[in-house]
């Protein structure tokens, strides 16, 4: 009996954190239902059981230590009791503090508010006395109800260190083999409990998102995971923040210069003031597999042919490597930064602008469709935050269409577009992220480059025909889409925008990473709500110098509504806009005009040029240097500020 003494115990202390996590959340929930009371009642209660993936994430965590106890004897248990009373002291304080925090501010806790504690008489003088009394009557209660709910689940009259000392682990050969195979069980159990499960990605704040809601998706998130990770997501930012060319008179004249324009030279590409509107976003859609672009030729000869029948921006690059700020520099205009990404941060991303939000306010329908795990890198927290009315990722399909190391594949996930915005309410605006040619490149269908992708046996030139051949698949399934959406009766007042999440270092085999040329992506505006002839007489091309962080600015421009609030974008159908782009990557940024690019690296202070002028003129292309350097500086005060 006593050799069960230990899962038992581990399984109860389990039990009793999610209770005591619930507990914090039906406080947190009745101390600010004035701000709760105005969403349906229903969707309020559902917050108790979205929270249920990171408050196991949490109690995974706050159970390692007790964990090594049962597995190797490490502690005694009087240890993991006086332990467990200091835990439940602390999350009981920062459920507090969260709780009357949230009341004020409207944000979770986090490393922001921890910072006051560094001013002591300043925020005693901020606290009313009624203020200071009720939190502590609601710490002490919590936290000597806490304590009491901890003895109760455990009986620890049961489980003290005699009885778990009077059982002999060598015993004989079975109790150690036994309990090796429990032992190796419970740490899988709590490391799968951390991580969120078996999935692509880790467990994040999207796993408690569900409402379009913030307060209801903050209610459902656990308050001591997000303060764990907010400190750790700050410590990265407030390093960037740290970042000083100029004083910032001097820095934001730089940067209002570089955004000068006369609105008047605006020129205006549709023939509808309220069209439909599909943007696709393509996932490592480099320039590079796009002949028009000066790509490989068969790669996407799809794409490439509408590209001569569309507006193809044919100067365009992404603002970092990755999908996650591709995403963010897409949909809210808002620039990568070194070392971080917003998207992880929902305090941030909440204060950013969403296309989707401004189309919905103009009364517009709006979707995000993706084949894969809408939690992947936070995007269904980012999503909700968005205002999109249907989220549809790989649960959203059947099995059988589920065959992806990722999800469902591109042309799945088209189809469904097609069968949806049959029945959607227009105007709508819906996105589309698109997945398949990723790594490890997985296609369902047969292409030209199979056979030598399967048979070279060069690495390098073997994962290049893999991309290839996955960039092909999304190519033809683009294609696939495109048909069967010419033959919709809304076709023709949709404008439809497809635009790479970032570029790649395939299939040219970049090995400096952080080249320009990998960063340089296609976009293409496309559809019969373009007008014919402002094509015809651009031949179908813009050629000025723009960045993902542009669309935004450039799309409501043409549609007339307000796109004051993304301040990062310029009008890339505005002439008299100064033509500039601006990537970021972990060590640095790349700021790039039409003379060429200057690269900065932060941790040896070092300006690299790289231009196409005559070595006379190479100081008058210097002479950019101030406005990327402003650029880089106040981009990461505005993050570190978010």
């Amino acid at each position: 009996m006593l050799k069960n003494y230990r899962l038992t115990f581990w399984l109860r202390l389990w039990l009793f954190w999610l209770l005591y996590f619930a507990l914090h959340r039906a406080i947190f929930f009745i101390y600010n239902y004035s701000i709760f009371n105005e969403y349906p009642f229903l969707e309020q209660i559902q917050a108790f059981w979205e929270a249920i993936h990171l408050d196991f994430s949490t109690a995974g965590y706050l159970i390692v230590v007790p964990t090594l106890l049962l597995v190797g004897y490490i502690f005694s248990v009087n240890f993991v009791h006086k332990f467990n009373y200091l835990l439940i002291l602390l999350v009981g304080i920062s459920s507090v503090t969260d709780t009357l925090l949230y009341h004020e501010w409207g944000t979770k806790l986090n490393a922001y508010a921890l910072s006051f504690l560094l001013y002591p008489t300043q925020m005693m003088a901020s606290i009313t006395i009624s203020q200071i009394v009720l939190a502590i009557i609601l710490e002490v209660s919590l936290i000597s109800f806490g304590i009491f709910l901890y003895r109760f689940i455990l009986k620890l009259g049961v489980y003290d260190s005699k009885e778990f000392e009077k059982f002999n682990f060598n015993q004989n050969i079975i109790y150690p083999l036994g309990y090796g195979v429990v032992s190796a069980f419970l740490m899988v159990l709590t490391f799968l409990a951390i991580r969120g499960g078996v999935g692509v990605a880790p467990i994040n704040q999207s796993a408690a998102y569900y409402s379009a809601h913030a307060p209801l998706n903050h209610l459902a998130t656990n308050t001591s995971w997000n303060l764990l990770f907010n400190i750790l997501a700050t410590n990265k930012a407030s390093k960037q923040g740290e970042i000083k060319f100029f004083d910032k008179k001097t820095a934001h004249q730089n940067i209002q210069e570089v955004y000068k324009s006369n609105p008047k030279e605006q020129e205006k590409i549709l023939r509808y003031t309220r069209p439909n509107v599909v943007l696709v976003i393509l996932e490592s859609y480099t320039s590079d597999v796009i002949e028009t672009l000066g790509g490989e030729k068969g790669v996407a000869p799809n794409f490439s042919k509408m590209t001569k029948e569309g507006l193809l921006f044919d100067n365009i690059y992404s603002t970092g490597d990755r999908t996650d700020k591709g995403v963010v520099g897409i949909l809210s205009g808002y620039p990568a930064q070194m070392n971080s990404s917003i998207i992880k941060e929902p305090n941030k991303f909440e204060k950013l602008p969403t296309l989707p939000s401004i189309f919905k306010d103009k009364g517009y329908s709006t979707s995000v469709y993706y084949g894969g795990e809408a939690e992947f890198a936070n995007f269904k927290a980012y999503w909700h935050h968005a205002n999109f009315d249907k989220i549809i990722d790989q649960n959203e399909f059947e099995e059988k269409d589920k065959n992806s190391k990722w999800g469902a594949h591109d042309h799945v996930v088209f189809e469904k577009v097609i069968q949806d915005l049959n029945q959607q309410k227009a105007p709508f605006f819906t996105t589309v992220l698109t997945l398949s040619c990723h790594e490890p490149f997985e296609t369902p269908i047969k292409t030209p480059y199979d056979h030598i992708a399967k048979t070279e046996t060069n690495k390098n030139k073997k994962e290049a025909n893999l991309f290839r051949k996955a960039a092909y698949y999304t190519d033809w399934s683009i294609n696939k889409f495109m048909e069967e959406a010419k033959k919709q009766s809304w076709y023709d007042q949709t404008l439809f925008i497809f635009v790479a999440d970032h570029g790649h270092r395939l299939p040219r085999l970049y090995k400096d990473s952080h080249q320009t040329e990998k960063y340089r992506i296609p976009l293409l505006f496309y559809g019969n709500a373009l007008s014919k002839e402002f094509l015809e007489n651009n031949d179908n091309k813009i050629s000025q110098i723009g960045s993902q962080t542009d669309i935004a600015t450039t799309l409501l421009g043409q549609l007339g509504m307000d796109n004051s609030k993304f301040e990062w974008g310029k009008d890339l159908l505005n002439p008299s806009s100064k033509q500039f782009a601006f990537y970021c990557y972990d060590e640095g940024m790349t700021w790039i005009t039409p003379n060429g690019s200057l690269r900065y690296v932060e941790a040896t202070k070092a300006t690299q040029v790289i231009t196409k002028a005559e070595e006379g003129q190479k100081n008058n292309f210097l002479n950019e240097l101030p406005f990327a350097k402003s650029y880089l500086q106040l981009l990461l005060e505005d993050y570190a500020r978010k």
